[in-house]
């Protein structure tokens, strides 16, 4: 079931037109979310960016084919809106994806059940599960709550989400107050009220996780938000909370020495270089204020480059046939 909704969140990577957190969606994540995320993606086809990315999912892809022809959603057509709320603990993973778009909820049932997938009535829905527990030990379930709304998370997220859809608590007014300040002026957005340095495990470089969760610095920023802005430039901006004046300008300080390492570095790819030269910090009072313009050309170009190198790690693992 994973893999089932690895592929929708790749065609739910196209977004172009700002709009406003859709508050029936808010609705349904849990009271203690400290993260919040969302992508719009009603408009994905009139953007550059999200065309490039749709032209590029494999259409030939076994698994992909197979979702479509079994459940008839195809998630790079039927999905309008997504959200990702979190409690955001150390340690913990709780955490529920919300999905606005056309399902059939009835075909979809059964193509999972197919794959071994197994039923639970609550509250008058039916919630979906797979037949074993995700890699953090946790049983992932799916529940459409109606034909237009899809929720997928741990069971107890998920049954959290069926609690509030029929009447019950709302996240806490400081997330959302934030929520709806920045969710309509970007495609893809987020917003925190967790230290920045709990998300050091999820940085793809050794060495930035490890000063994420060890640095004085990082353990100062305890709110972030942002967003990106698809168009011929792609927009990326984001602010962060620290504890002080003192701690902002010490970040803005450490980051310009990290974009300065990689400018410097000359193995570093030259785009890369390139995009470390065009980043932008600021401070006002205990915030940092980030943002980076990217050509949108270039972007497609570094993502080329990407797939290729991908393609080319793939070719060296498959092991030589005598």
């Amino acid at each position: 079931m994973t893999k089932f909704w690895s592929l929708a969140l790749t065609g739910m990577l196209v977004a172009t037109t700002a709009s406003a957190a859709d508050p029936d969606l808010l609705g349904l994540i849990m009271p203690d979310a400290k993260v919040v995320a969302g992508l719009h993606v009603a408009q994905s086809k009139t953007s550059p960016f999200g065309q490039y990315v749709l032209s590029h999912i494999q259409t030939n892809d076994t698994n992909l084919q197979k979702l479509i022809a079994e459940t008839g959603f195809d998630p790079s057509r039927d999905v309008t809106e997504l959200l990702f709320a979190s409690n955001g603990g150390p340690g913990r993973h709780e955490g529920i994806v919300v999905a606005r778009g056309v399902f059939d909820p009835a075909r979809i049932a059964t193509a999972m059940q197919t794959r071994g997938g197994v039923s639970a009535n609550f509250m008058g829905t039916d919630i979906y599960s797979g037949p074993s527990a995700d890699k953090n030990g946790a049983n992932v379930g799916v529940a459409f709550l109606d034909s237009t709304t899809a929720v997928m998370g741990d069971l107890d997220s998920v049954k959290g989400a069926i609690t509030r859809h029929n009447g019950g608590n709302v996240p806490s007014s400081d997330l959302l107050a934030k929520v709806f300040a920045i969710s309509g002026q970007y495609d893809f957005w987020f917003a925190t009220l967790v230290p920045l340095s709990n998300f050091a495990g999820a940085m793809p470089d050794r060495n930035l996780s490890g000063a994420m969760q060890n640095g004085n610095v990082f353990q100062a920023v305890t709110e972030t938000s942002g967003g990106v802005r698809f168009g011929s430039n792609v927009q990326l901006t984001a602010d962060a909370v620290t504890r002080s004046a003192k701690d902002a300008t010490a970040l803005a300080d450490v980051l310009r020495f990290f974009a300065s390492l990689i400018q410097n570095n000359q193995r570093a790819p030259s785009q890369v270089a390139v995009l470390a030269n065009n980043l932008t910090l600021d401070t006002t009072g205990n915030v940092t204020h980030l943002s980076l313009s990217i050509p949108e050309a270039q972007l497609e170009q570094m993502l080329a480059q990407r797939r290729e190198q991908a393609h080319v790690a793939r070719a060296r693992r498959k092991p030589a046939v005598n």
